[in-house]
């Protein structure tokens, strides 16, 4: 084959060459929908096909990554419990735990993985042991992270498992308006509060507190409510710690027990009037202000009392401390209660709505009263100064 041949066949295959990438150019330019539509560029030196668009920049495709780092929805499906989720912080409760195990959660996220520790953390498969706060750390695409602490109140397992009183209006099921012959108790002893006498008997109502309901007690009728006898544990010692979240209608001139333990000479919580201040009494002998500050009328509020036998009364809101005395000397001793395993819940002469109470036989440690006002205020949207969740 001569040597004009070979070179006449070889501009031949670069003019076919060309014809293929002039034809690509015009596919390209017609066919891709971008405004900056791409051309290939031919180095004739280097014979190297580089992508570039009409604008003379190099084709590249950006992806934002997700900062998106939120836990959604958080449960505990082998206790039926939802979490409540208040920003960072998610609270769970349990009327039946008695003591602590790992449990399995279930949760969604937006984030990119779920850790604690270190550890990574699978919805319906990864355990942990709720008896401190866990720490979830969710991380985002973009590298990221928000932590989340999960905080189980569960009052059967505190202060060894002294609650003996817990009664909580939403677990009543009852409709609106309807009398309260009996509100069980569920702290597993067994003290339920009844009242047989229609007359005196308090009213549920519906949608009071964060949608949760509450039972009305009313002085005109002189509304009660009793363990008439048998009650379990009432009293061991005297240490005691008495929660509840009420609204304060009214007091009476004639003397405004919220909370009686063993009758007479027994362990009494009450109030003044008309200054409507809170007061530890030993019945029939004496009371004490335990801050002196006036509780607001009509408005929900969670107020707790902790007595560490003869040594101090303190008195919270919502968690924040508001006053603590001195509880030496025989008007803060209760073991000559007269009617013991019995217990009233108002005298007769109270005007409140209450939605819970709960009530131990002995002092919480500040962790465990943390983490019932935490419970209190996530279920009820209270708000305070304090706003740990114990640890």
């Amino acid at each position: 084959m001569s040597k004009l041949l070979i070179c006449k066949m070889k501009k031949h295959f670069l003019k076919v060459c060309y014809l293929y990438i002039i034809f690509f150019l015009f596919l390209s330019s017609h066919c891709t929908p971008n405004l900056e539509r791409n051309v290939l560029e031919y180095s004739g030196l280097t014979k190297l096909f580089t992508l570039k668009n009409l604008t003379g920049n190099n084709s590249s495709t950006t992806t934002t990554l997700s900062s998106a780092k939120d836990i959604a929805s958080y449960s505990i499906p082998s206790l039926g419990i939802n979490g409540i989720i208040y920003g960072t912080q998610i609270n769970l409760s349990s009327d039946t735990l008695t003591s602590f195990t790992p449990l399995v959660a279930r949760f969604t996220t937006t984030g990119k993985s779920v850790t604690i520790s270190g550890t990574n953390q699978i919805s319906d498969a990864t355990a942990n042991t709720y008896s401190s706060n866990l720490i979830y750390t969710v991380t985002a695409e973009d590298g990221s992270t928000q932590n989340y602490t999960v905080t189980l109140t569960a009052p059967r397992t505190y202060g060894g498992s002294s609650l003996v009183i817990w009664l909580k209006a939403d677990s009543l099921g009852l409709s609106d308006g309807a009398n309260v012959s009996t509100w069980s108790d569920l702290s597993g002893y067994g003290n339920h509060f009844t009242q047989p006498t229609g007359a005196l008997q308090p009213m549920f109502k519906v949608n009071q507190i964060n949608n949760l309901p509450a039972v009305q007690f009313r002085m005109a009728t002189a509304q009660i409510m009793r363990i008439f006898a048998g009650g379990t544990n009432l009293y061991i010692t005297n240490s005691g710690s008495l929660f509840f979240v009420f609204k304060l209608i009214q007091t009476s001139a004639s003397g405004t027990t919220i909370l009686n333990i063993n009758g007479g000479n027994g362990r009494e919580m009450s109030l003044t009037d008309p200054a409507d201040q809170y007061l530890q009494c030993r019945n029939g002998v004496a009371c004490a202000q335990t801050s002196g500050v006036s509780i607001p009328l009509n408005s929900y509020i969670a107020i707790g009392s902790i007595q560490n036998l003869n040594t101090t009364v303190n008195e919270l809101w919502n968690g924040d401390l508001k006053g603590s005395i001195s509880a030496a000397g025989g008007n803060f001793d209760y073991v000559a209660g007269a009617a013991p395993g019995t217990s009233y819940l108002s005298n007769g002469n109270l005007d409140v709505d209450f939605a819970e109470v709960l009530y131990f036989n002995t002092n919480l440690s500040q962790n465990e009263v943390d983490k019932i006002f935490c419970y209190l205020r996530a279920k009820y949207k209270l708000t305070a100064t304090t706003t740990s969740c114990g640890n």
